[in-house]
């Protein structure tokens, strides 16, 4: 990374739950009355899990593919996934195949971009034909976080990002204590420069916002996927599978837990760093994710 950069906190999202009686008579038409109305309402029950695509129990417009603690269809796996690769023990993803965010594990940011320059917008939000879109459009754009943070762990995302001077998509880490820059923050990937040929991963850590960051280059308009391993002893990142970036300092180890968010910052925005839109931005700028998959220490 050519100029260091301070992010200003993530935005924060909305929080991401018959007496008995003595006649005989009556008490065998109360009985029979129950009977049939727990056959009804168990007739309902099994009428509304059983709709939808393929059976799905979750509930109507939310991704059907956001689950924890289960194993993906070997037909979903990519040999260009660092958890293929590693053997990476899978703990909860969101496949985004539904055609609504899942709130109950995603929080869309409701506040300012960094640096202040614009407005998250959950309407900038959307979950269609089997992708995640976060669309900025002038001084609005969108983020969101998943809700459970953790220590340590592993976080893998398939991504791609149309080109637009002036707005750039980010993965990352990000403290649950909101204490930045003291806790850190792990940029898994930072693309600034409109025309998506430069990802950065970057390293925070310390009061005085210390920093450790590698470069890749690539056509980040098509689909590619990050990857961060977070262990006790050290920071890794990947690209299409292949290590990139690896940090054994324990000072630059994140002290508590985390957790993962996505979002598209609006320039200007530091150093150059993103620069403003300027004629040749496009009227909408869409970052893209196919999946986002958390794996277990």
């Amino acid at each position: 990374m050519s100029d260091l950069h301070e992010r200003a906190a993530v935005p924060e999202g909305p929080p991401g739950r018959p007496r008995r009686r003595r006649v005989a008579l009556l008490v065998l038409a109360c009985i029979a009355i129950a009977a049939l109305v727990s056959v009804l309402v168990v007739s309902l029950r099994g009428g509304t899990s059983s709709s939808g695509s393929g059976g799905s129990t979750s509930s109507a417009g939310s991704s059907n593919q956001s689950k924890s603690g289960t194993e993906l269809d070997p037909s979903q796996r990519l040999d260009t996934e660092a958890a293929v690769r590693n053997g990476w023990t899978l703990s909860a993803h969101d496949e985004f195949d539904g055609d609504k965010l899942d709130e109950k594990i995603w929080s869309p940011y409701k506040g300012r971009t960094t640096d202040d320059v614009g407005q998250h917008d959950p309407d900038n939000l959307s979950v269609s034909d089997g992708t995640l879109k976060l669309t900025s459009r002038g001084d609005t754009s969108a983020g969101m976080a998943w809700d459970d943070g953790q220590k340590y762990g592993r976080w893998e995302a398939r991504v791609r990002s149309q080109q637009g001077t002036g707005y750039g998509p980010v993965l990352l880490l990000w403290p649950d204590s909101e204490d930045w820059p003291e806790d850190g923050e792990i940029d898994i990937m930072e693309i600034p420069k409109g025309d998506r040929t430069r990802a950065h991963f970057t390293l925070h850590w310390s009061e005085d916002n210390k920093q450790d960051s590698k470069t890749m280059t690539g056509d980040f308009t098509q689909w590619h996927i990050f990857a961060v391993e977070w262990t006790p002893d050290h920071i890794a990142g990947y690209l299409d599978g292949v290590e990139v970036y690896r940090n054994e300092d324990k000072d630059a180890n994140p002290p508590g837990p985390m957790h993962f968010a996505m979002q598209q910052d609006i320039g200007p925005y530091g150093d150059d760093w993103i620069p403003a839109p300027d004629d040749s931005t496009p009227e909408t700028c869409t970052f893209e994710v196919d999946w986002v998959r958390i794996y277990a220490a």
